[in-house]
């Protein structure tokens, strides 16, 4: 696949990058400078919040819980609307590597990776949040939004995955979206051992390992139940997420040159 991501390289957020650049099936573009991910913004520095003040972002979405954003707030970011929309909204759920240490009993008989299996499936099921998603970008299509959860990696993911797929980008290249997060692995777990997520011994290191990364099969079980339930991405959109034909057709109008 051709080069085509743009990662924004900040002091105090890992996981910074656009989508833009990604080609559709019918040969189209996803235009740059409109469509935003990233992990935890709340350790921004004054350089980051000037960086990213000139991308010219109008809406951030932010999928964390509550108890998430109490200790760990985003900064105010001039000119951009912040819209709380919580993803999980279940603060004991393991929703990301920094809730494992919670979790004792739970880890016990859990697989690596089969947390965030699970999580992927059950994101399918918040036709709510989905949808003020859609129709923040709906209210001005063709502004720049962000959207964020802590790691960056699967609530942001998920999110990332369907906004593609909605305007016709294929699954491969969905899958390669949702895996550069890997790269950036290292700055993630620094990024988490700042704000004093470490992880207690007990918990089983390929557990810990498995929460951080991004595995293909996390994003392909998010697809598999949205077949399961819905038969199809685009049956999602309309029966479960309430979207009309004219709102994709309007995000496609705007997202792609």
């Amino acid at each position: 696949m051709e080069k085509v991501l743009r990662e924004v390289h900040l002091e105090g957020c890992f996981n910074f990058r656009e989508l833009g650049g990604y080609k559709t099936s019918d040969g189209r573009s996803v235009k740059s400078g409109i469509l935003f991910r990233s992990g935890n913004l709340s350790r921004l520095t004054e350089l980051d919040i000037a960086t990213i003040g000139k991308l010219g972002i109008k809406n951030i979405c932010d999928l964390r819980d509550d108890d998430e954003i109490g200790k760990h707030p985003d900064p105010v970011l001039k000119g951009a609307m912040w819209n709380h929309i919580p993803m999980i909204n279940d603060e004991k759920a393991v929703r990301q590597v920094g809730d494992l240490s919670h979790f004792e009993s739970k880890l016990i008989n859990s697989k690596p990776g089969e947390m965030l299996v699970n999580l992927n499936q059950d994101l399918v099921a918040n036709t709510t949040a989905f949808a003020k998603i859609f129709r923040v970008l709906l209210n001005e299509p063709g502004k720049p939004m962000l959207f964020h959860c802590m790691a960056g990696k699967d609530r942001t993911g998920a999110v990332a995955a369907l906004l593609l797929s909605t305007i016709g980008v294929p699954l491969d290249i969905i899958e390669e979206d949702y895996l550069y997060t890997n790269n950036t692995l290292d700055a993630m777990q620094e990024g988490f051992n700042a704000i004093g997520y470490t992880m207690p011994d007990y918990i089983d290191k390929e557990v810990v390992q498995a929460m951080y990364e991004a595995r293909v099969e996390y994003i392909r079980a998010f697809f598999n139940e949205i077949e399961r339930v819905y038969g199809s991405v685009e049956s999602y959109l309309l029966n479960g997420i309430g979207l009309e034909k004219e709102d994709i057709n309007l995000l496609r109008s705007h997202l792609l040159d």
